[in-house]
């Protein structure tokens, strides 16, 4: 029993420290699936093969893919889309790594 309880904590911590967040600076308003995020910082959380984007003024999420590329991404990088005249943002790419999130 102590050993499922130890093994179950032993696995609760390594979710946790898989993990990772990301500073994203937003230079305009973009939606996202049914979400609107507006510009300024918000943090990128990438835990697994999912990422959740959290505006630091409140409660805004957007739902993403991680995919890792063949190439490392030498900066953090925003690709968009403008679709009838309203910016959608589709993937950020993270420097310093080889992982992009896929908003589509």
């Amino acid at each position: 029993m102590f050993k499922k309880i130890l093994l179950g904590f032993g696995l609760f911590g390594l979710c946790i420290a898989a993990a990772k967040s990301y500073n994203i600076t937003l230079s305009e308003q973009f939606t996202v699936g049914a979400a609107q995020l507006r510009a300024g910082e918000y943090k990128l959380v990438v835990n697994g093969s999912t990422a959740v984007l959290e505006d630091l003024r409140g409660k805004v999420e957007a739902n993403g893919m991680v995919q890792n590329e063949a190439r490392k991404f030498n900066d953090t990088a925003i690709r968009s889309a403008t679709v009838n005249g309203t910016p959608h943002l589709q993937a950020i790419e993270l420097g310093g790594t080889s992982m992009e999130v896929d908003f589509k």
